[in-house]
């Protein structure tokens, strides 16, 4: 059996036709991961479409099976590669965060297009999807039957992925625990999975694996809040300790009342920590039931990690209810003070599911009784309390220009000025 399994990109308008693809420097684990939990006898090649033109690399007729894996910024893209692939003879399987989104929304949609639909956590659907088709009992929608193990999960496929589209140096992802233990009421995280831990030893055997197989000692540890349990953080971090891996990661800034985590994340290989802020202001954070830090605590830990070399990011969203036209100065003069190297903002998007979505339905502040696709970051389709839609979108790009026209050479970069990391 032949399989591709297929990672869209982005929606364009036109994607269809021929377009530019660019190398990237992420490798991302979902593909390579269920490589591994396919049987032997399985072909399995992966595709990036932000590296390669699926038409141009692949002669997608000759498959028995292409696989999507598809989040909610591929939705659009994924619908119109099903769209066309219909009718090309392979049969078409799609997964993803996409389906378990809204309640389980988009699967009926997503069903009108592929043969097959994989609901959830995949390492029990995927393995009989494969069964099925061999068999010719292909079933429409899959569901896990079972709890997700988190035990003994076989070494990602990154064999199959080809490295002369990825920028170097390289990074590779692991992920040391599912889901998160927050409960932010705009974070969708708790939709998809439980909190699950993997056992300690198997992270530090994968990565040991990552260094000595693929030679590649540098990761990104994928986890929605990395350093979320210091006791076991701890445990993991001072095991890397020695073993020459770098390491980026995502958490809170929680870290800040842990200094002895800190110090042991610096010796164990922190090269970059990525920070959901989401507002400099505490109300805001009240608001969202974000209260686990504050932000003298933010901001200390941001200076100490600067000053340790240790690359910072920070995510910061708009358009929550206690922002009005002067939150934008506010937060560029914290990134400013603090030496942030990179700066993610976004504008609130109340996702279906999420207690912030419902409170908006409640009073009656969303724009559309679905939410739109995410293909646009500067759509707004809410009602914003103390900002108009304009002056939120204004402040939004302002803000970036200004924190781009800031000097480089106060900032770290672990990988390069040009290279995004979390």
């Amino acid at each position: 059996m032949r399989v591709l399994m297929v990672e869209p990109t982005v929606y364009q308008e036109g994607a269809l036709d021929k377009r530019p693809t660019r190398p990237t420097q992420l490798v991302s684990l979902t593909l390579p991961y269920l490589a591994a939990l396919a049987s032997d006898d399985v072909e399995i090649q992966i595709a990036y479409e932000m590296n390669e033109d699926l038409d141009d690399a692949y002669d997608l007729a000759s498959y028995d099976v292409i696989a999507l894996t598809v989040q909610t910024i591929h939705l659009k893209r994924g619908l119109e590669l099903l769209r066309a692939w219909r009718g090309l003879g392979p049969t078409l399987v799609v997964g993803g965060p996409a389906t378990v989104e809204d309640d389980e929304r988009l699967v009926p949609v997503l069903g009108r297009f592929a043969d097959a639909v994989a609901v959830g956590d995949g390492e029990e659907t995927w393995p009989r999807i494969l069964d099925d088709v061999r068999s010719g009992s292909l079933k429409s929608v899959y569901r896990p039957e079972r709890p997700t193990p988190m035990a003994n999960a076989p070494l990602p496929r990154f064999e199959l992925v080809n490295f002369d589209h990825i920028d170097a140096p390289h990074v590779l992802p692991s992920i040391t625990a599912r889901g998160c233990p927050r409960r932010c009421t705009f974070c969708s995280e708790f939709l998809y999975s439980k909190w699950l831990l993997r056992p300690v030893d198997d992270v530090i055997d994968e990565l040991l694996q990552y260094r000595d197989r693929f030679g590649i000692p540098r990761v990104c540890f994928r986890d929605d809040d990395f350093l979320v349990h210091p006791k076991r953080s701890r445990e993991l971090l001072s095991r890397l300790a020695g073993e020459g891996i770098e390491w980026a990661c995502q958490t809170d800034f929680n870290l800040a009342r842990h200094p002895d985590l800190l110090e042991v994340a610096l010796e164990s290989g922190m090269r970059v920590a990525s920070f959901g802020m989401e507002s400099v202001r505490e109300d805001n954070r009240k608001w969202t039931e974000k209260t686990f830090f504050t932000i003298p605590e933010a901001e200390d830990l941001l200076v100490r990690l600067h000053e340790a070399g240790v690359e910072t990011q920070v995510n910061v969203i708009f358009g929550f209810d206690y922002d009005d036209p002067d939150v934008f100065e506010e937060t560029f003069a914290l990134l400013e003070r603090t030496h942030v190297s990179r700066f993610f903002p976004s504008i609130l998007y109340p996702i279906p599911g999420t207690p912030l979505y419902e409170q908006l339905r409640a009073e009656d502040r969303l724009l559309n009784d679905h939410a739109p696709g995410i293909d646009d970051p500067l759509l707004v389709w809410f009602k914003p309390k103390h900002l108009t839609p304009d002056q939120l979108v204004e402040g939004y790009l302002d803000l970036e220009q200004q924190f781009a026209q800031l000097p480089t050479d106060d900032k770290n970069y672990w990988l390069g000025r040009d290279i995004v990391v979390i």
